[in-house]
């Protein structure tokens, strides 16, 4: 039956945290936790997983807060992504604006091919590096969530720690625009888009 896709964009940054529920069976996952509030709360019903694309500190600022308000949700972190999830001086400056604080440690490290399932729904692990050196995307048959790799009309950020354009650029090519032009793309910022309209219109890659 899909998923239902409720997205909240929030915070200094305009990060978009997305609560997605297996229509199925109403298994809940948050994919890229940076806000935790009323809003994202009153639609929780039954959370299995907190869901991150890369470690940059607007994306796992609230983190913590869901997994001590749903100590039985699985946090699931990009395996590549360990200096940035454990300091860098990005980092640092970006909490600032969030109020300080860490990302706790993951429970389930993620890998290209590995897949999380939520209900009837599976995510398959993309990785896609660039914007930072091990970012991933989720994709189900219809959806994908690019985190900060690919935007409506744009594409992430490489000046930050450990990104890289040449490689971003690859993994836009190679890995993202090679799926199907329908797929409806989630990003980290900003509106929702599709793959196809990006491959003919986004001036960046």
């Amino acid at each position: 039956m899909g998923i239902d896709v409720k997205c909240f964009p929030m915070g200094p940054l305009q990060e978009n945290t997305y609560l997605v529920t297996d229509i199925s069976t109403g298994f809940q996952a948050v994919i890229d936790p940076g806000y935790f509030g009323p809003q994202a709360e009153s639609e929780i019903k039954d959370l299995k997983y907190v869901l991150l694309t890369h470690g940059h500190y607007d994306h796992y600022a609230a983190a913590e807060r869901y997994l001590k308000k749903y100590p039985d949700a699985v946090f699931a972190a990009p395996a590549g992504e360990s200096f940035l999830l454990h300091g860098g001086l990005d980092n640092k400056w970006m909490s600032v604006s969030y109020g300080g604080g860490t990302c706790p440690e993951a429970s389930l490290l993620l890998n290209e091919g590995d897949t999380v399932t939520l209900g009837d729904t599976q995510f398959r692990v993309i990785e896609t590096p660039g914007h930072t050196e091990g970012g991933i995307c989720f994709a189900t048959d219809k959806e994908i969530f690019t985190g900060d790799t690919l935007f409506r009309l744009s594409v992430g950020n490489t000046s930050l720690e450990t990104g890289d354009w040449a490689t971003l650029e690859e993994s836009i090519r190679s890995r993202l625009y090679t799926l199907d032009e329908n797929m409806i793309v989630y990003p980290g910022h900003g509106p929702a888009t599709q793959i196809g309209y990006e491959k003919r219109s986004n001036p960046f890659v």
